[in-house]
């Protein structure tokens, strides 16, 4: 089958058209952009594909069969729908929706439909993470510790400060959620959060650019997680993973393995690629590869609604200032 896609939005989405159209069996058809200047732009750029500033362009094409979702976070939402209603599959950029009742209403109408469906969780298709998994398989997990260093603190001045329901959770920790869910094969059962908003004091950034979470998981894992949006630091996803034999640190300026042994630490460099610029087009490609086999993706539909209920935890024990047992909807 050949992949005809259709493209919403031209910030990030111009990576989706690259991971797209330069792939075997696929092709971009339409991309949707409300900018009148991006337009003009575009239409100059790509003669050769249908520039339009109106979704439906998309929608209502029976030969688009793959939408890419790379609007405003506050339109996901109406895109997935729109997508699903016209039977496409899809791929969104994180988060897939803003609030729980929106969750709800994509898993329902989802289960009624044969597509697929996938968002940008791209850290699982890094190959030092991929590295570290593997290495703590048969290790026995107590603590981890993961930070989302942004250090753009200038595009938080821009639609995320304009986007009603954004948060730091949405839009940063759920990388870090998502890294550490996938790495222990283990789900949260609490999450307690607190945070502040000192870093963007007296900007049009009104909400929390800093935010730190404490996950509790039935074995008695522990986890600490960071969302640090407006840090004066390198884009930079640090963890630690704290074991019965090995003790992993993803760290500047390198990754290393601490083994206990006869009383002795012994440190090993891990040699890494991160941050492997190529994740997201791998991401998408290989989604690619899992519609025309109707094969399973990386990330399961359900692995997808489990994070985003995560977050969903994550901002309301924020909001209300205390602990909160996670719902997995």
């Amino acid at each position: 089958m050949v992949i005809k896609a259709g493209i919403i939005g031209t910030g990030i989405g111009l990576k989706h058209y690259e991971a797209i159209h330069n792939f075997k069996g696929s092709k971009v058809k339409t991309i949707v952009e409300i900018n009148k200047k991006k337009i003009v732009k575009l239409r100059k750029k790509f003669p050769n594909l249908k520039i339009s500033n109106n979704e439906n362009d998309i929608f209502n094409d029976k030969d688009i069969n793959l939408v890419s979702i790379a609007s405003y976070d506050n339109y996901h939402f109406k895109h997935i729908l729109k997508a699903m209603k016209n039977n496409k599959n899809i791929i969104v950029e994180k988060p897939m929706c803003l609030n729980i009742q929106e969750l709800k209403i994509i898993k329902n109408m989802l289960k009624k439909k044969r597509i697929k469906m996938i968002s940008n969780l791209v850290l699982r298709k890094n190959s030092l993470f991929k590295k570290l998994k593997k290495i703590v398989k048969n290790d026995k997990i107590y603590y981890i510790e993961g930070d989302y260093l942004w250090g753009r603190k200038s595009k938080l001045f821009e639609w995320r400060s304009k986007v009603k329901n954004y948060t730091s959770t949405l839009g940063a920790a759920i990388h870090i959620f998502d890294l550490i869910s996938w790495i222990t094969g283990q789900k949260p059962v609490s999450v307690m959060t607190f945070g502040n908003n000192i870093a963007c004091n007296n900007t049009v950034f009104k909400k929390e650019s800093f935010l730190v979470y404490i996950l509790e998981f039935k074995n008695n894992l522990i986890a600490k997680v960071t969302a640090n949006l407006a840090c004066s630091y390198k884009h930079f996803h640090e963890i630690k993973i704290f074991g019965e034999k090995n003790t992993l640190v993803h760290s500047l300026p390198s990754t290393y393995k601490f083994t206990s042994k006869k009383k002795t630490n012994i440190l090993k460099k891990i040699k890494n690629s991160y941050p492997e610029n190529f994740n997201k087009k791998k991401l998408i490609q290989d989604f690619i590869q899992n519609i025309n086999k109707n094969t399973a993706s990386i990330m399961s539909h359900q692995d997808q609604f489990d994070l985003m209920s995560l977050c969903f935890a994550a901002d309301k024990s924020f909001k209300n200032n205390k602990k909160v047992k996670i719902k997995y909807i």
